[in-house]
């Protein structure tokens, strides 16, 4: 599966799009195998509880929806978890943060069970350390894997090595990168699929390149991960900000990010073209 992390929409002021966030999610979902809402890409640390509520009421997905949940305490997650429900959304959820250091193995394991235990949607594990910078420590993960309401786990590290852990101890989890220059690795290592931030964009050769590796079709799946391995390197370089400048130059509604983040990316030169080559090759969206 191909999921997209997809951005929400800020107008030029800052204020939620929740119209254009709907339209975006129609826009791209015929393209895809799901959605994610309020992942990194989404924004999701960025809205306030009425907004995060508002985004979610507009969205009416056909395909399996998944919502990101950044919280820092059981109590938060709880209210988050209720924004989410009528979605009936797996929810995907990164460790706390703040107070990191105090936390340790055990108050990780107490955090993602004890939402997992609340019953209220499957927890999927998130190991974004890059823009978390708080640990997901394997032995923790092994752990979680045996909770019967954790059926998932995102790893967006592009550490070879930790997929390689996951299938090595043949955890109980559905494994999805969210790494895209080393997507067909991952594949190589147990993931399923990716939840990506090209697949906003570009999600036809990422898809194909999945069929490819599941067909055992290896050499032409490798083929087309070197072709688009710049373009998922520079899009991770420029982040949310270039993603929803790559969307508006496509002619979605990406819409803006919130203040203080800029509206362009000093990378847009360098990926402008790689967009352009895409899109006249029939790979992206708009």
């Amino acid at each position: 599966m191909i999921i997209p992390p997809l951005p929400t929409p800020f107008d030029q002021s800052g204020h939620l799009d929740a119209e254009a966030f709907r339209d975006l999610a129609q826009a791209i979902e015929p393209h895809v195998d799901g959605l994610l809402f309020y992942g990194s890409n989404g924004e999701g640390v960025h809205l306030t509880r009425e907004e995060r509520a508002a985004g979610l009421a507009v969205q009416t997905p056909q395909k399996p929806a998944m919502v990101g949940l950044m919280e820092e305490t059981l109590a938060q997650a709880a209210i988050a978890l209720g924004e989410a429900e009528h979605l009936k959304a797996r929810v995907l959820v990164t460790p706390p943060r703040y107070y990191e250091a105090n936390l340790g193995n055990d108050g990780l394991l107490r955090y993602f069970g004890g939402i997992a235990d609340m019953g209220k949607a499957e927890v999927w594990l998130y190991h974004v350390p890059a823009n978390t910078k708080a640990p997901l420590p394997l032995p923790v993960v092994a752990e979680l894997s045996k909770h019967p309401n954790i059926g998932g786990l995102k790893d967006s590290s592009g550490e070879l090595a930790r997929m390689a852990f996951y299938a090595s101890q043949k955890l109980a989890l559905e494994l999805y990168t969210g790494h895209a220059p080393t997507f067909l690795g991952a594949l190589g290592l147990g993931a399923k699929g990716g939840i990506l931030a090209v697949s906003n964009l570009a999600p036809k050769p990422y898809k194909e390149m999945l069929t490819l590796w599941q067909a055992g079709k290896v050499a032409e799946a490798q083929a087309l991960q070197a072709e688009v391995e710049p373009f998922g390197r520079v899009l991770a370089q420029g982040g949310f900000v270039l993603l929803k400048q790559a969307l508006r130059h496509l002619g979605l509604p990406g819409g803006y990010p919130r203040p203080p983040y800029p509206s362009e990316s000093p990378v847009w030169p360098a990926f402008k073209p790689l967009l352009e080559e895409f899109r006249a090759r029939g790979w992206t969206v708009g």
